[in-house]
């Protein structure tokens, strides 16, 4: 996609579901591009068919993952020459204490760095 069209880009992370995927909707509405990206390759297909091939781009990502990340922007960049937002909307929970002990500190970890690097 060449830069001539001056589109602005969207990077959204967390965008297969709710407030993320909401955010794509409303983004390309307002003549954005947009790139969404989250784990689930499956839920991005489908809204980048929702939101039409020619002004979103899927890409499947953990951005508790460094590597990811990094071709997360570089794909974003070959596609569309720019990144002018990001919306880091990625997160989940595990929906109970660690206290409480029914998890792994890995799955903590996982947790936290989603959160933060989001």
């Amino acid at each position: 996609m060449s830069t001539a069209d001056n589109k602005k880009v969207f990077l959204i992370t967390g965008a297969s579901t709710g407030i993320g995927r909401s955010t794509a909707i409303q983004a390309v509405e307002a003549g954005w591009r947009v790139v969404v990206a989250a784990r689930s390759s499956e839920k991005l297909t489908a809204l980048v068919d929702e939101l039409g091939a020619g002004r979103a781009m899927a890409v499947a990502c953990d951005v508790a993952n460094w590597e990811q990340q990094a071709r997360m922007v570089q794909q974003t960049l070959d596609r569309f020459g720019r990144i002018d937002a990001v919306f880091a909307n990625a997160g989940f929970s595990k929906g109970s204490s660690f206290i409480e002990g029914k998890h792994k500190p890995e799955e903590w970890r996982d947790m936290v760095l989603t959160n933060v690097f989001g």
